[in-house]
């Protein structure tokens, strides 16, 4: 994975103290991992997916179908906002009518670069959690789309899904709650905005993003000093001062310091080198906060 070079280091700490326990925020900065081409682009955004797979009265289905051309065209203008993009969106908002052209000939018609098609989406209202006094939902969406270079033979699959909470409701029981939960029909907005989101979610690799993650800090005795200089940003220090406890005999001891590094290595977004020393801090002692970064960072 490409890292982003910021061209200012600035790398947010917090720390916050609970007891002896002290933590620190790490904000990880990541470069886009999908491109267009360098130059000028022109996008021309199709539909593909046939809205008689919606299922439900007319109504829902009429809500659904919104929700479909909401999921399109968000993901036109996120495409959109990329440098030098021009977008061209033919899809039909009423009918939604799949499209059945070839896609070499719809670019060649459009003199476009690339062509997005949605290929399937869906949206529902499920049931998240019964608590003691209150009943959670959640509107669930998925939207997945097929980025064709102009010739459309090469491809790329882009799918995406959202989970955003919906609303409370007073508890009357699990099946109450099963049989009673909201109606797509009557949630219009939320629907369009989760089929919005889950667009987003689909095209984020076009994008640079960062996350923060909270590092727990060792608190023994030989790290303070170290944790010290970690919170004030002077990681080249803190590298230093710790490298003689990499090599300690005390196993404990070389884990806490190696996972110590690889939070220093972390919040200079070299992950790579994270990951090195996590695994050696595992491999050492096995500790949950490596464990934890290790997680974190195969994911990412």
């Amino acid at each position: 994975m490409k890292l982003l070079k910021p061209i200012f280091a600035a790398i947010f700490l917090f720390v916050t103290t609970c007891a002896a326990a002290q933590s620190v925020d790490v904000s990880v900065n990541y470069a886009a991992k999908y491109f267009l081409k360098p130059d000028t682009n022109t996008v021309v955004v199709i539909n593909q997916f046939n809205p008689t797979q919606l299922s439900g009265n007319k109504k829902t289905v009429a809500v659904l179908k919104e929700a479909a051309y909401a999921a399109i065209s968000h993901a036109a203008f996120q495409l959109g906002a990329l440098p030098h993009t021009k977008i061209i969106n033919i899809v039909d908002s009423v009918a939604l009518a799949p499209n059945t052209d070839s896609i070499k000939q719809i670019a060649a018609k459009y003199h476009a670069n690339y062509v997005l098609a949605l290929k399937n989406f869906s949206a529902k209202i499920t049931l998240f959690e019964i608590g003691s006094n209150e009943t959670t939902y959640n509107t669930n969406s998925t939207a997945d789309f097929m980025l064709y270079e102009d010739n459309g033979i090469f491809y790329r699959k882009l799918s995406g899904k959202a989970e955003d909470p919906l609303e409370q409701t007073v508890n009357a029981g699990i099946i109450a709650s099963l049989i009673f939960q909201p109606t797509i029909k009557g949630h219009k907005s939320e629907v369009k905005a989760a089929a919005q989101h889950a667009a987003e979610n689909a095209l984020q690799d076009f994008f640079p993003f960062y996350i923060t993650h909270t590092r727990p800090l060792f608190d023994d005795k030989f790290l303070r000093p170290i944790n010290q200089e970690i919170i004030a940003g002077n990681f080249d220090k803190a590298d230093s001062l710790l490298q003689p406890y990499l090599v300690d005999p005390d196993v404990k001891i070389a884990s806490k310091a190696a996972y110590t590094l690889a939070i220093i290595y972390e919040s200079e977004n070299n992950l790579e080198d994270a990951t090195d020393m996590a695994e050696e801090s595992n491999s050492k002692n096995k500790n949950s906060y490596a464990t934890a970064m290790l997680a974190d960072l195969k994911e990412e």
